[in-house]
């Protein structure tokens, strides 16, 4: 299922799930392009193309078994960002865990808004789950405030959690309140047919 929406430069994204034809180096130059720019994601040196290999082909499967759901960001065919929803094991499978990585020339421009929304209805969809969770690096203030509009909210602070150039920071895992989602896509909804 694939889905263009347009972003507040005007261009044209397509938001679309995995399907097996992704190009492992394209994949490969987006995350070391993210881990040499020294984001705050889990992934902390460069990766190999067969590592990536290795990695799209785990989360291909994950996804296909219906175990997550993997969505990358096309423009003109160029990967410019992804995102993921996984639910967890045995008695937290009513919690999805979300996470989502974006290339830098794109970032602001409202993609991670529209990522998360379409990620977030299609977990509605699919699992019906309990929460919907994300983490957050302390010092990711740009992240906090895109979660935030969404309707997530901090619930829990990991002291120390997070190994970023040699120091530890805080760790944030905040909740979606499902109510202020609809609230809020409902808002923008309004907002978009004024114009």
């Amino acid at each position: 299922m694939r889905t263009q929406m347009r972003l507040k430069d005007g261009s044209i994204v397509k938001i679309e799930p995995l399907n097996g034809r992704e190009d492992a180096k394209e994949f490969q130059e987006f995350i070391n392009t993210l881990t040499k720019e020294k984001t705050y994601l889990l992934v902390n040196k460069p990766v190999t193309l067969k590592e990536e290999k290795q990695w799209l082909k785990t989360q291909l499967l994950e996804h296909r078994k219906g175990h997550q759901i993997y969505l990358k960001a096309l423009i003109n065919g160029r990967l410019i960002g992804d995102c993921f929803a996984k639910p967890g094991f045995g008695r937290n499978q009513g919690n999805v865990n979300l996470g989502i990585a974006i290339a830098k020339n794109w970032r602001g421009k409202g993609l991670g808004y529209l990522l998360l929304t379409e990620l977030i209805e299609r977990s509605e969809k699919k699992w019906h789950p309990k929460n919907i969770y994300l983490h957050v690096i302390s010092k990711n203030t740009t992240a906090r405030r895109l979660y935030e509009t969404l309707g997530f909210h901090i619930i829990a602070t990991l002291p120390d959690w997070f190994e970023y150039e040699k120091k530890y920071l805080d760790e944030y895992m905040l909740i979606l309140d499902k109510e202020k989602f609809v609230q809020q896509k409902k808002t923008s909804y309004e907002g978009s047919k004024k114009r």
